[in-house]
């Protein structure tokens, strides 16, 4: 009876310790020899060229010593603008250029422009150029196109999923998950899948959170309409009542012990 006893308590053991979490899935930014850092010590930013789609918001800035032009454009933006909302809580955006269904942009002023898949350098371009047509005195002026919000969805092991809207040019993936109230215990941070969706279709990209060099990589940036997938890891068990969690999962071994190391202590007396 004593082997018996002996062998369900090594079934036991063996079944919580697989079943637990180790320290290494859970800390971010744990250090890799793959990191790459530049001549200065300091790890290089890189980013993906971004490809404007329809629905982002762009924002222009004008650099004029031009005072008229200067008003006229802005004047004339702001006023055409001043009731969009460039996010889903309502907030304004005022000077906010959205790009139309068929990939156009609208500047007064100026005219429209086809932007749909160009980068927003190429963009400036188009818009400089414009602009240095319409300027008809000696005033020198400097357009700027830029983000005005990315908007990003989160779903998965984070404590509050949903749609996100960051009023900003330049969100990484750890500032999008700390946005969201940190991952779960339960979240695995060795696959980490972003859905980016590019002119051509849409790209799978994977990657682990858990190593720093994480850093080097250009997909660490988030762009607008990313998709962010936290799967589960496989120690959270579903099934036993819905989603049990590993800590009702010990609890029931331990009472299951329990009752076995009771049964066989009465009937060996």
């Amino acid at each position: 009876m004593m082997n018996s006893k002996f062998y369900i308590l090594i079934l036991f053991l063996s079944i919580f310790l697989t079943s637990c979490i180790g320290v290494k899935d859970l800390k971010y930014l744990q250090p890799s020899d793959n990191l790459q850092l530049n001549q200065y010590g300091l790890i290089p930013v890189s980013y993906e060229n971004y490809r404007v789609k329809k629905d982002d918001i762009l924002t222009m800035v004008l650099i004029t010593t031009d005072e008229n032009a200067s008003k006229f454009l802005t004047t004339e933006n702001t006023e055409a603008f001043k009731n969009f909302s460039g996010s889903s809580t309502g907030r304004l955006k005022t000077g906010g250029l959205p790009v139309d269904p068929d990939g156009f942009i609208t500047i007064y002023g100026l005219g429209e422009f086809y932007v749909y898949g160009l980068t927003l350098s190429e963009i400036t371009s188009l818009v400089q150029t414009k602009l240095n047509q319409v300027l008809y005195n000696d005033g020198k002026a400097e357009v700027r196109i830029n983000l005005g919000t990315i908007k990003y969805y989160m779903v998965g092991e984070v404590s509050s999923p949903g749609e996100k809207t960051e009023d900003s040019n330049r969100l990484d993936l750890l500032q999008a998950i700390a946005k969201a109230g940190d991952l779960t215990r339960y979240a695995d941070r060795r696959h980490i899948r972003i859905i980016r969706e590019y002119p051509e279709g849409k790209k799978n990209i994977v990657l682990d959170i858990t190593r720093d060099d994480i850093m080097n990589s250009p997909y660490y940036y988030l762009q607008p309409g990313d998709q962010i997938i936290i799967d589960p890891l496989k120690e959270k068990i579903s099934g036993l009542g819905g989603g049990t969690t590993i800590g009702d999962v010990t609890q029931f071994m331990s009472l299951g012990m329990s009752a076995i190391t009771t049964y066989l202590f009465f009937k060996n007396l």
